[in-house]
C-alpha cells in the first residue's frame, strides 16, 4: 500500500493592473537617480503594466493548462518538465513522489500491461457495479483526464444507473481522485443554455482539468452545443462576460456527466461513452464491498494505481505506428494515445473491446437517430422512388391522420399541436434539417438525399446504403 501526498490544486488566474506590477517588480527594480545620484527604487508607470498585461504579439509565452502528471506523447516519449513547457503552453506541476511511480517504457512488456490491467479491473474497481467493457470505458476516461493537455479533442463521459445509490458518484470520486490526488467538485447544471455558456467559460478561463455534472434530473437527455463544440475543438472562443470582446481559451477538459437514466442526445451521443451500473437491488448501498471504502482504498494506493494506468499508456504498441496513421474513431489523437492503449490491454485477458464500435452503439441508441430512422422508413414505404416536400404536406395535412402521419408530423413539428395546414415550403426547410444523415433502421442504413432543388421546394429520395 503506497500512499501519494495530497497535491496542490492548481488553476490559471489572470492577474490585475497591480498584481502584474507586483509581479514584474519582483524581478526588475526600477529606480531613478536624484540630484545627489543616489538611487531610489520606484514603481513602473501602469501605461508599460498595461502594455505587458494586453500584450498581443506573440512574444511572452501563452500558457493553456497546467498538468501535475507527466504526459505521454504520441510516440511514446514521456513529457515531464518542471515549469512551462513554452511549446505547447503546459505548466508542469509534478510532485516528486508522483514522479517516482512512473515506469520506464522499456518495462511495459505485455506481461506487465496484462498484471496492470488485472490490478485495475479486479482490484480498484472491483465494488464497481458494471461489466468489464464499462469498466474499460472507466480507465480510459481515467487515461483522458491524463492526457488531456495533448487531445486536440476528446470524448465526454456519462455515468448512469436505474436507481439512486447504485455508486455513479462514488464512481467519478475514484476516478478523478485516482488521477488527481483530490476530491472533486461537482458543477450544477444548468436547464439555461445561456448559463451554462458562462459557465463553460470560466471553467476553461481557469484551465481546469474536468467538470463534473452531477446529479442531473433523472431522465435527462442531454444536448447542448457549446459543450459539443467544446469537445471537438482544441480551443474555446465566446464573448467575455459583461464586455464586447471576444476570449479564446483551451478548451483541454473532460466532461463528466452523472445521474439516474439520463442520456446524451443530438450531436452529444456521438461524443459520449456510456458507464452503465448495473443495480439489482433496492438498497444497493447496502450490498457486500471487497473494499469497504473504496474511496478511502483509492487514495491509500494511488500510487499503485498510477503506476497500472502508465503502463497501460507506455505499453501500447499504437505508439510505434506511422505518424498519419490512421485513427480507428472521430477522436484521432485520443485513440492513439488512450483508446488503442485500453483496446490492446483489454485484448491481452482477453476482454475484446473496440471504441469504434462502442461510439457507433451510442450513436444508433441515441433517441432523435432513432426517431428520424423511423420516419424514413415510413417515408420510404410511402414513395419508394421520389417525392417532394408538396407531397410531405398533403401526407402529414390529414384530419384524422394514421399513426404513421401522426409520427412524421410530430418529428418535424416537435411541439406543435392542433390543426394546422403545414405548407410544402416550411416542410422543405423541416427536411432540410436532416439531409445527409445516416441512420440505422435495423440492418439497413437510411439516408435522405436531396436530388434537386424546385422554387418553392426540393425533390428528395430515402437511399439504403
Amino acid at each position: 500500500m503506497t500512499s501519494l501526498p495530497t497535491p496542490e490544486q492548481w488553476v490559471l488566474h489572470r492577474l490585475n493592473e497591480m498584481e502584474l506590477a507586483e509581479l514584474i517588480e519582483k524581478y526588475i527594480d526600477y529606480y531613478t537617480v536624484d540630484e545627489d545620484g543616489n538611487e531610489r527604487s520606484v514603481h513602473l508607470p501602469m501605461a508599460f503594466v498595461n502594455h505587458y498585461l494586453e500584450r498581443h504579439d506573440g512574444v511572452l509565452p501563452t500558457v493553456v493548462s497546467i498538468s501535475t502528471l507527466p504526459l505521454v506523447l504520441a510516440d511514446g516519449g514521456l513529457l515531464a518538465l518542471d515549469g512551462l513547457d513554452r511549446l505547447r503552453g503546459i505548466i508542469f506541476e509534478i510532485q516528486k513522489e508522483v514522479r517516482a511511480v512512473i515506469p520506464q517504457r522499456k518495462d511495459c512488456t505485455k506481461a506487465a500491461v496484462k498484471q496492470a490491467m488485472e490490478f485495475l479491473l479486479d482490484e480498484w474497481l472491483c465494488d464497481v457495479l458494471c461489466d468489464d467493457v464499462g469498466k474499460c470505458i472507466i480507465i480510459a476516461a481515467a487515461l483522458t483526464l491524463i492526457e488531456r493537455s495533448l487531445l486536440p479533442d476528446r470524448p465526454a463521459f456519462f455515468v448512469t444507473a436505474g436507481r439512486r445509490g447504485g455508486g455513479k458518484t462514488t464512481t467519478l470520486i475514484m476516478l478523478i481522485l485516482a488521477v488527481t490526488g483530490l476530491w472533486p467538485a461537482a458543477a450544477a447544471w444548468s436547464p439555461s443554455e445561456e448559463e451554462r455558456r458562462k459557465a463553460l467559460m470560466s471553467y476553461f478561463l481557469q484551465g481546469v482539468a474536468y467538470i463534473l455534472w452531477d446529479n442531473i434530473a433523472r431522465g435527462t437527455q442531454i444536448s447542448c452545443p457549446h459543450i459539443e463544440k467544446s469537445c471537438t475543438a482544441a480551443y474555446y472562443s465566446d464573448r467575455k462576460l459583461g464586455f464586447s470582446e471576444a476570449v479564446c481559451t483551451a478548451a483541454a477538459c473532460v466532461h463528466f456527466f452523472t445521474g439516474n437514466n439520463i442520456r446524451p442526445k443530438g450531436d452529444l451521443a456521438s461524443r459520449s461513452l456510456e458507464i452503465r451500473l448495473d443495480v439489482d437491488r433496492a438498497d444497493p448501498e447496502n450490498r457486500v464491498f471487497k473494499h469497504p471504502d473504496p474511496i478511502a482504498w483509492t487514495e491509500d494506493h494511488r500510487a499503485e494505481i498510477l503506476a497500472a494506468l502508465y503502463t497501460i499508456l507506455l505499453g501500447n504498441p499504437q505508439l510505434k505506428a506511422a505518424r498519419d496513421a490512421e485513427g480507428k474513431t472521430r477522436f484521432k489523437m485520443w485513440w492513439r494515445l488512450v483508446g488503442s492503449a485500453v483496446e490492446h490491454a483489454a485484448g491481452l485477458l482477453p476482454q475484446p473491446l473496440d471504441f469504434r464500435e462502442l461510439f457507433i452503439a451510442q450513436e444508433a441508441e441515441d433517441e432523435e437517430s432513432i426517431e428520424l430512422a423511423d420516419i424514413l422508413a415510413i417515408f420510404k414505404a410511402e414513395w419508394p422512388k421520389e417525392f417532394d416536400a408538396h407531397d410531405v404536406a398533403g401526407f402529414i395535412n390529414t384530419e384524422f391522420p394514421k399513426e404513421e402521419q401522426r409520427q412524421a408530423q410530430e418529428f418535424l413539428y416537435p411541439g406543435v399541436t392542433g390543426k394546422f395546414a403545414f405548407s410544402g415550403q416550411s416542410v422543405g426547410k423541416a427536411l432540410s434539417k436532416h439531409l445527409d444523415d445516416p441512420v440505422k433502421k435495423g440492418e439497413r442504413t437510411l439516408i435522405l438525399r436531396c436530388t434537386a432543388q424546385g422554387k418553392h421546394a426540393g425533390k428528395y429520395q430515402v437511399i439504403v446504403a
